[in-house]
């Protein structure tokens, strides 16, 4: 990354950046900010210039954050909350403000701010969250209190067993679908879709889990089954997911139907789900994966509370 140049770095530039993150339309956010298209653009060039960083990919339906915006998005978002408080100076309906961190599994991270940030609105509530992806830390987070809320897909309840009384869970549902994602030209799909030929060829794991040791279905099938399958990485953003795919020879397998809905179209990529039989197959021997609601337990807070419902009312739409 650049060293960041703080002269040309604007309060408009980062308003820009923090709503392409959650609307990925530049013409949406031109409506959204009276902001006409060109000014958005010339921002746009000018943060990719600052952090020396693309920070968006642009597909056919839209412009798709890459991992390094998710990191950029934060920081920018707080600065321009921070920023927006000098219009709120001397009114009292904006005193006392309460901030909430919140992860999500980085594949449906892009779907959560804009919905979030409706509801608050809608609802008149004084809150400000900052979202971020799940991420190696995120449970300890949780069970320290420094993450107010957080949504992971694991093996419930086997992985939660040991937190005991530590974190307040609630299982949402059960990921028993599955959708395999791979180059549009792959040599598997002239195959049989099935486990074992999805095997012979580099998988891209898709989702941090609880731990660092947890293992997806497919991976837990693949071991018990003794097929020697090769995990060549772990990409949990969606934007650097459909890209390296576009361009290799891996395959993924995803639980999520909001990641088929979103890259369905995309030109480059193939995308189907995968069959009931194959899907009883590998559910008959590891168990799915469960979406899961935590936050630290012992918290009587209405407006957590809230959050919590917000969380499950987003989360429904994407499964």
């Amino acid at each position: 990354m650049n060293h960041i140049d703080f002269e040309k770095l604007d309060i408009l530039s980062l308003s820009i950046l923090v709503s392409l993150y959650e609307n990925k339309s530049a013409t949406h956010v031109s409506k959204l900010l009276n902001v006409p298209a060109p000014k958005i653009s010339r921002c746009l060039k000018t943060a990719r210039s600052i952090f020396g960083n693309e920070l968006f990919l642009r597909k056919k339906y839209g412009l798709i954050p890459n991992e390094f915006a998710a990191k950029v998005y934060p920081i920018a978002k707080e600065i321009v909350n921070c920023a927006k408080g000098f219009n709120q100076l001397g009114n009292p309906a904006f005193a006392g403000n309460k901030n909430f961190e919140l992860v999500t599994p980085g594949l449906i991270s892009y779907a959560y701010p804009k919905a979030l940030m409706q509801a608050i609105k809608q609802q008149n509530k004084q809150l400000h969250i900052n979202l971020n992806s799940w991420g190696c830390n995120s449970l300890q987070g949780i069970i320290d209190g420094n993450i107010s809320a957080g949504l992971c897909s694991c093996h419930y309840p086997q992985e939660l067993q040991a937190i005991g009384n530590k974190l307040q869970i609630e299982a949402l549902r059960k990921l028993d679908s599955l959708y395999l994602i791979c180059n549009k030209n792959h040599p598997l799909l002239s195959r049989e879709l099935t486990l074992e030929t999805i095997a012979e060829y580099p998988y891209i794991n898709t989702d941090l889990g609880l731990g660092p040791n947890s293992l997806s279905p497919f991976e837990d099938y693949c071991r018990i089954n003794n097929l020697d399958l090769n995990v060549e990485m772990t990409i949990t953003g969606i934007s650097s997911l459909s890209a390296y795919l576009e361009a290799s020879q891996a395959v993924a397998l995803v639980p999520y139907k909001a990641v088929f809905d979103l890259l369905g179209e995309e030109p480059l990529l193939h995308l189907c789900k995968l069959s009931e039989m194959e899907t009883t197959r590998l559910f008959n021997v590891t168990e799915p994966l469960t979406l899961t609601l935590l936050s630290p337990s012992g918290q009587q807070d209405p407006d957590l509370e809230w959050i919590r419902s917000q969380l499950r009312l987003v989360s429904g739409t994407l499964l």
